[in-house]
């Protein structure tokens, strides 16, 4: 069975692969590196080599706007375009997606493994004898499927669309989820000290990936958890160690700016064209996202009001999801995952490629959601209607910027709806837990008890 898994998982991987190149010299690609749903003004790679070039020739490529990355990642692309031919950059665009699978799948195996352990030393608690045990069997974390969620997670980044597609166009935003990906395998790991470099690099890039701060942190304490029972002391261990890491990561992400200061001889331009360009919105060129079409519609003199609006909306739903989730931090991190692709200014389906891959890891949650139909449904409709609305706007002039962004809010709705029917069922799965005979009972009578969200 092993072996045939492996055969498997390199058929699907050689697949992904020849699906890249294949798209990548067809030709569509020059019409792919064109969608918005790809390549955003900060991801687009055509941007990037107008920078490089604009370097090179001793123009500030910070000047308008054209580039809006941070000094370190434009030296990175520098070398990359200057030292790689255009075939071998497209390899390289290929195996850092693939790569991200692999580190995606490895991250789902270890979070899925530490999740079982706590959650049967939590269930012995409750359980008492073998025939309680098998009546509450579905409650747990499958131990055998946990390898098969890693080869979903595998199979679904190597042949999804939404995965494929920015590949192709080389949009920098492939970069940026090997990075996400690398977090969450470092933190999950333990690894602090480079869980919070590679964030703090992140970051740098795009101050949005701020988001992912309180999960890291709950995540690294989370597997360096104190066994003493003193809970006085325990506190103080974690409030200590809370502190220290978030000194860690100031430390680093301070030594990254000055490093972009260094690099940029001390010029502040860069400041302007990649963190104030995201906060203001100043690029309305369409996109999957909210932003775009609100700002391009909005008097100016209530812009400034409503870009703190949408842009403290972003952060502000992380206070209470880490107050309710931070027993379970990578569940925490999925959410914020879903946030992080609906909410930023210029989002591409890379974003949502990110965390549909990951939903396989959460499979012992789908027995609780209520929405999967319409939230699979309104995913599917509105990725198909989106081109073909786009083509009727923007070619055919026979519809309007109206009918494009009614079809990216509905795709943002249904991942919304998947976002509340995850944490619904988590909490629904979480009830359970608390209360084993109400879960005996209803997997007695095979009628669900009903579960209703207040707050008291």
């Amino acid at each position: 069975m092993m072996a045939f898994g492996n055969w498997k998982l390199i058929f699907v991987i050689a697949l992904g692969v020849f699906l890249r190149f294949s798209f990548r010299y067809s030709s569509y690609y020059g019409e792919i590196s064109k969608r918005v749903e790809v390549s955003s003004p900060v991801s687009a790679w055509i941007r990037v080599v107008e920078g490089v070039k604009l370097k090179q020739l001793n123009i500030q490529p910070y000047d308008g706007n054209t580039f809006h990355e941070s000094p370190i990642f434009l030296n990175f692309y520098q070398f990359i375009v200057n030292n790689l031919s255009e075939f071998q950059i497209v390899i390289f665009f290929i195996l850092i997606d693939m790569m991200t699978a692999f580190i995606l799948s490895n991250v789902s195996i270890m979070q899925l493994n530490s999740m079982k352990i706590i959650e049967k030393n939590r269930l012995k608690i409750y359980l008492k004898d073998n025939d309680d045990k098998k009546s509450c069997e579905k409650l747990f974390i499958n131990p055998a499927t946990i390898y098969d969620c890693a080869e979903w997670i595998i199979w679904i980044y190597a042949l999804s669309p939404y995965s494929i597609l920015p590949c192709v166009a080389q949009s920098t935003q492939v970069l940026q989820n090997f990075l996400i990906s690398l977090i969450m395998l470092t933190a999950s790991n333990g690894q602090r000290f480079l869980s919070f470099s590679l964030l703090a690099l992140s970051v740098v890039n795009t101050f949005y990936s701020l988001l992912f701060l309180s999960p890291v942190i709950l995540i690294l304490e989370n597997s360096a958890k104190n066994t003493d029972d003193s809970k006085p002391q325990q506190l103080t261990i974690r409030l200590k160690s809370l502190v220290y890491s978030l000194f860690i990561f100031m430390a680093i992400l301070i030594s990254f700016l000055l490093l972009c200061l260094w690099i940029e001889n001390g010029s502040i331009q860069f400041i302007h064209s990649t963190y104030v360009f995201m906060w203001t919105v100043s690029d309305l060129t369409p996109n999957i996202g909210l932003f775009w079409y609100f700002f391009a519609e909005m008097f100016d003199h209530f812009r400034t009001f409503f870009i703190w609006v949408f842009q403290i909306n972003y952060f502000l739903y992380l206070i209470p999801l880490t107050l309710k989730l931070n027993e379970n931090p990578y569940f925490l991190f999925m959410i914020t995952l879903i946030n992080h692709s609906i909410f930023k200014p210029y989002p591409t389906v890379s974003d949502f490629a990110l965390y549909l891959c990951m939903l396989p890891q959460w499979s012992h949650l789908f027995e609780y959601m209520k929405s999967t139909l319409v939230v699979s449904g309104t995913i599917a409709t509105t990725s198909v209607l989106a081109p073909i609305l786009w083509y009727l706007w923007i070619v055919l002039g026979t519809a309007n910027s109206n009918f494009y962004f009614g079809i990216t809010l509905a795709f943002n709705i249904g991942q919304i709806f998947l976002l509340t029917d995850l944490i619904f069922a988590y909490i629904k799965r979480e009830f359970y837990f608390n209360n084993i005979e109400l879960y005996k009972i209803y997997k007695k009578t095979g009628k669900s008890l009903p579960v209703e969200l207040r707050y008291n």
